[in-house]
């Protein structure tokens, strides 16, 4: 049976303790899902597993060979998607007795995320998946191991089990820390008042006469002395007794308006029978849509459609068809890290990127996972996540108006994620994003702007228009009737929709 071992396990990066792992351990036929926040340490440990890096303190027994598949690695010409899914199809075709996968389902359209969830369902060796995929973890894991405060540890079920725990124990820890903290208050009044009778006892009655002052003077310094050194031992009894630390809570931040650029206008980007293509393949075919000022679009479809290809043409403005407003100023976030200068510190980095006071950029950090400690951290000793959060603390505090986010919630941890999604879902301006993680889009978006065989379909507006959605414009439909004429591959249908349109808002006007 395969067996992974891991006793008083340590491990020091630049002269700091990392994580510990004092007790891990899974064999076959267990899939243990790896969870924490990003630069805890769990791709440093799937390392360590995978003996790429053999320096660790502790007892480490893997007895045999491992297959790793790493979280980022060269695409060459296809999408990420498309290269995570040839890597773990390689990887399980081999067999191998023990799999590490780490963030397997970034980039992943759901057909794919399917996919890989039964493949790894009825994968019959030792699984370790490091993800911040809920709905992954809990299809799949059947164990799980957290890093929490730089220390592992084991928790049985999958990631909603774990969660269940862990809410028990912080409920549990907050009652005691509560009850803690009452409990020395209580000690500190009862000191005080100790003390202030012991002062009172120095003092006399002032009843006394001053041969019973004189008198009692010794026997009076006594007693106040003996109660002054049990209020002193009472209070140092209560501080030695077990502490519990105080609870850690995340705080959010708020969002001004005036902290970015005004648009003007109606339009933010206007796609008029647009056809697009990458290389020899057409990836759209006259497609016509509209983005509104607030608008929070998420574009979806299968992996290699064309969604980051579409939000490039955008910004080339190069498209017969598509424009991009003039006063839409564009902050733009993709996977691509190596624009980060490595030899900067994380504050200079965010400092340089922004205008907004220095307490509002730490909000910022602070609530996406980079606390105070990372200020001083060179941008080249960041790990894989970390880079991501930095990457759009730089776009999200920018002077923009309008954020294009491709794929932001890859590699992020889940505290990260519902603070992105909590900050976009207020941000003041427009937001067009890519993102396959389904809870991540129904939080933020507005809208769905979906690549369906070559169409750009709005199945909201489609669905269900509201009286707020703007009338269609009569140039633009004649426009897009004139070429229905002109194409041969046009229905009859799609040329009685059109001229019923144009015929009701010119009967209207």
């Amino acid at each position: 049976m395969t067996e992974i071992k891991i006793v008083r396990l340590s491990k020091q990066v630049a002269g700091r303790t990392l994580f510990e792992a004092p007790a891990l351990t899974a064999t076959t036929g267990e899939r243990v899902g790896i969870v924490g926040r990003n630069g805890a340490g769990k791709s440093t440990l799937a390392h360590l597993i995978s003996g790429q890096d053999p320096d660790f303190q502790g007892q480490l027994v893997v007895d045999q060979p491992v297959s790793y598949v790493p979280q980022i690695a060269p695409t060459l010409d296809r999408s990420g998607g498309q290269a995570m899914i040839a890597r773990v199809r390689q990887a399980l075709v081999q067999r191998p007795a023990i799999l590490i996968l780490d963030e397997p389902s970034s980039n992943l359209d759901e057909q794919h995320q399917d996919w890989l969830a039964q493949q790894l369902t009825h994968y019959h060796g030792l699984l370790l998946l490091i993800s911040h995929d809920r709905q992954l973890l809990n299809a799949v894991t059947t164990k799980t191991w957290a890093v929490t405060a730089g220390k592992f540890r084991s928790y049985a079920g999958n990631y909603a089990a774990y969660q269940q725990q862990l809410d028990r124990e912080q409920t549990t820890q907050a009652k005691q820390y509560h009850e803690q903290t009452k409990h020395l208050h209580e000690l500190q009044q009862a000191r005080q008042t100790r003390l202030e009778k012991a002062q009172r006892i120095r003092k006399g009655n002032r009843r006394m006469t001053a041969g019973e002052r004189s008198n009692s003077r010794s026997l009076r310094e006594a007693t106040a002395a003996k109660m002054e050194r049990s209020a002193k031992s009472m209070l140092a009894k209560g501080q030695r007794e077990a502490r519990v630390a105080k609870p850690v809570t995340t705080s959010g931040f708020k969002l001004v308006a005036t902290d970015f650029p005004h648009f003007t206008g109606k339009t933010v980007v206007k796609g008029l029978d647009v056809t697009l293509k990458r290389a020899h393949q057409t990836l759209l075919q006259r497609a016509t849509f509209q983005i509104d000022p607030g608008d929070r679009v998420a574009i979806t479809g299968p992996n290699g459609c064309g969604k980051t290809t579409l939000l490039h043409a955008v910004l080339a403005q190069a498209t017969p068809g598509l424009t991009l407003a003039p006063a839409a100023q564009v902050g733009i976030f993709n996977q691509d890290m190596t624009s980060l200068p490595s030899t900067r510190t994380v504050w200079q980095t965010v400092r340089r990127a922004s205008q907004l006071p220095d307490q509002t950029l730490r909000n910022v950090m602070g609530a996406l996972g980079l606390a105070a400690r990372f200020y001083d951290q060179l941008v080249g000793a960041l790990s894989g996540g970390e880079l991501v959060k930095l990457q759009l603390v730089r776009i999200l505090v920018g002077a923009y108006n309008v954020l294009m986010l491709d794929e932001p919630t890859n590699y992020l941890d889940v505290d990260a994620l519902d603070a992105l999604a909590d900050y976009l879902t207020h941000y003041p301006g427009t937001v067009i994003f890519v993102s396959h993680d389904a809870p991540f889009r129904r939080a933020v978006a507005t809208r769905t702007l979906q690549f369906d065989r070559q169409r750009l379909t709005d199945p909201q507006r489609e669905a269900a228009p509201t009286k707020a959605t703007p009338a269609p414009d009569v140039t633009l439909l004649r426009f897009q009737y004139d070429q229905l004429m002109a194409d041969p591959q046009a229905t009859t249908a799609e040329l009685q929709r059109l001229k019923r349109q144009i015929d009701q808002l010119t009967q209207r006007d």
